[in-house]
């Protein structure tokens, strides 16, 4: 199995050759993204939802006038609680989606809707105040994710973007050794503002 580390350090180092060479493309945008995750776990009996942060980058890449593709490499916290206790779990996600824009190019405001994957990789987790051993966590999580919104143009080459997306993890957030007979997948809803910057316009 590859290591954790290497394998964020083989993703960030593809993330910023991809966003090299997109640039040359005249066709990418890119600036920090912040929002709020309500999360939620399943088959966890009287378990409710949690609320976190999400934070970090965001980039768009325009195919054409309609399609593009938006990489993200986000700090989320996720969770949820169950009585008076509650579980945290803070990943690096990378949700990488395939968009699909209306209204003709240029024009100041144009929403949105676009699927993907993000995957999601292990920082940290507590349970209340106490630190929980990594090795009773998955260190990696697959979701499948999708969403709306819309990107709404604040000055030259600068966009408000405006979404709120679903993640669905797909496998156990607890680690082999310490699964059950019944899969629990962690789930979040998430809302997020972005101010993407074009570095360089679509032909």
């Amino acid at each position: 199995m590859i290591n954790q580390s290497k394998l964020l350090i083989l993703i960030a180092g593809f993330f910023a050759i991809t966003l090299t060479q997109l640039s040359a493309q005249d066709a990418l945008s890119i600036g920090p993204r912040a929002g709020v995750n309500i999360s939620s776990v399943s088959n966890v009996d009287n378990s409710k939802s949690l609320s976190g942060l999400a934070l970090g980058l965001t980039s768009t890449y325009s195919i054409n006038q309609s399609t593009g593709l938006t990489l993200d490499i986000l700090f989320s916290n996720q969770g949820f609680a169950v009585g008076e206790d509650e579980y945290k779990i803070n990943y690096v996600q990378v949700p990488l989606y395939f968009d699909l824009f209306f209204g003709e190019l240029g024009t100041a405001f144009r929403p949105k809707v676009y699927a993907g994957v993000a995957p999601h990789f292990l920082l940290k987790a507590k349970y209340n105040e106490e630190q929980v051993s990594k090795e009773q966590l998955n260190s990696f999580n697959f979701a499948v994710s999708g969403g709306l919104g819309f990107n709404l143009r604040m000055t030259n080459r600068v966009w408000l973007n405006t979404d709120l997306r679903a993640f669905l993890g797909l496998n156990d957030y607890r680690d082999k050794n310490f699964q059950t007979e019944n899969k629990r997948a962690m789930s979040t809803v998430q809302f997020s503002l972005g101010l993407a910057y074009g570095l360089s316009k679509l032909d």
